[in-house]
């Protein structure tokens, strides 16, 4: 069995891309499949989620003041071996997991991982940041700046990995059959492509309809411009 990871930030179509990635095959284990800011779940496994989330505090960070971990005490390597070996003796010929913490915490899993692959998404920066800002009454400044921390960790990693990005933007059309496309390339079965486009909805798409004609800081601007041109390849 081999490993899938979808990696990007809160609020930028990690759930939806995980849910169509689990419908064509991929075992996730157990999963948020409904919550209140996601109305078909965010699909996280949540032993993953509270592993990731105590790594990073024991690195003095959190999911909106990520650090990059690289240490981790026995304890934690242990319950992350035991969720690896549960879920990839699942029986199914691959297995995943998203986290947008695992962006920060991915150091911890590649020490276990037998060549994983990755697919990566994004959204524009301002409807992230008008996202979070609904869900947790945060600045909407504070959401560009940490749109920005968390891309700029997926931009470098999907160079490392050499994995493709998808923009969560993208028209409806273009959007799944660029998921589609992606996830064949990682393996997974063309047959199932038809069961992983029916969890899209359109309406999980949270400040679809919110301008994006405002001014942010250059940095985030062009670190936007960088993901769309990887996009684009």
């Amino acid at each position: 069995m081999s490993c899938i990871c979808v990696l990007g930030m809160h609020r930028s179509g990690t759930s939806c891309l995980t849910g169509i990635m689990q419908g064509l095959g991929v075992e996730l284990g157990e999963v948020f499949t409904e919550n209140l800011h996601n109305r078909r779940g965010n699909r996280e496994n949540g032993r993953i989620v509270f592993l990731n989330d105590h790594l990073l505090k024991s690195h003095g960070g959190a999911w909106n003041d990520p650090v990059v971990t690289s240490t981790w005490t026995k304890e934690q390597a242990q319950e992350r071996d035991a969720i690896v070996t549960e879920l990839s003796s699942r029986g199914a010929r691959h297995w995943g997991f998203k986290d947008p913490r695992a962006l920060f915490t991915l150091p911890f899993w590649l020490e276990v991982l037998d060549k994983p692959r990755f697919i990566g998404t994004f959204r524009h920066p301002h409807r992230v940041a008008l996202s979070l800002h609904n869900r947790d009454d945060s600045p909407v400044e504070a959401g560009w700046e940490l749109w920005r921390r968390y891309n700029e960790r997926l931009l470098k990693l999907a160079d490392e990995h050499s994995f493709a990005l998808v923009d969560f933007d993208a028209d409806d059309t273009a959007y799944l059959d660029s998921v589609i496309r992606q996830l064949i390339n990682l393996g997974l079965d063309p047959e199932r492509a038809e069961q992983g486009r029916q969890f899209f909805d359109p309406a999980l798409r949270n400040q679809a309809g919110a301008p994006v004609d405002v001014e942010m800081p250059a940095a985030v601007k062009q670190l936007y411009t960088e993901l769309q041109a990887r996009a684009a390849d």
